[in-house]
């Protein structure tokens, strides 16, 4: 009887859009082949967007405000982090620095190493907080860990632009203000990602696993 009643949970909350998420099994320092080659491939997938979007951005601010970046790195970024925690989070992040660094399409292209892991590593230590076992993360949660991780980015961007483009405090403060609502758009893309990819399967169940300590 308690077999029936699972997946009668589990469809009522993925009726509503805004639901809470399914749940989903969480390791804070995964070392499986199948999460690095995952997390690679998502890492060079990021790499590919962000060719795109910061070229955009470089000419739309000079790449001093990465205003389209920073919606479309909630897509791949936070999902990366929050499923595959710190090595997930570290492989996403360095991947694309190395080839922005061979094709010089930013000013800020040697920082990125730095900014890049001042979103994901936040991420994954939030996800490792803030959620429980027996349940996943609800939109709420996933707009306060994308929002902390999003200004966590934005002032390690700000360093960078003081560092190495000698930018003033001022327009520093107004980047910081400024790329933030990019980062709630990109939370709520990142939640309909998450979703997405736990309804594939593609991402071990926090239920599955403990069904299978059951059978054994």
């Amino acid at each position: 009887m308690t077999a029936h009643t699972v997946p009668e949970e589990d469809s009522t909350m993925t009726d509503s859009t805004w639901s809470t998420l399914p749940n989903w099994k969480f390791r804070l320092f995964p070392r499986d082949t199948r999460t690095i080659v995952t997390c690679v491939f998502l890492g060079l997938l990021m790499a590919v967007f962000l060719q795109i979007t910061e070229r955009l951005d470089l000419a739309l601010t000079g790449g001093t405000v990465p205003i389209v970046s920073a919606v479309v790195v909630c897509a791949i970024w936070v999902p990366a982090s929050s499923f595959y925690g710190i090595t997930g989070a570290l492989i996403v992040a360095w991947i694309n620095p190395i080839i922005s660094n061979l094709t010089a399409s930013q000013p800020l292209a040697p920082f990125l190493f730095v900014t890049n892991a001042a979103h994901t590593l936040p991420v994954a230590l939030l996800v490792w907080l803030m959620k429980s076992r027996d349940r996943g993360l609800n939109l709420w949660q996933v707009l306060i860990i994308g929002q902390v991780g999003g200004i966590c980015d934005a002032i390690a961007f700000g360093f960078g632009n003081a560092i190495i483009l000698h930018m003033p405090f001022n327009f520093i403060v107004g980047q910081i203000l400024v790329v933030q609502p990019a980062f709630v758009a990109g939370s709520f893309i990142t939640y309909i990602v998450m979703r997405r990819l736990l309804k594939t399967g593609l991402i071990a169940r926090e239920r599955e696993a403990s069904s299978a300590v059951g059978v054994v």
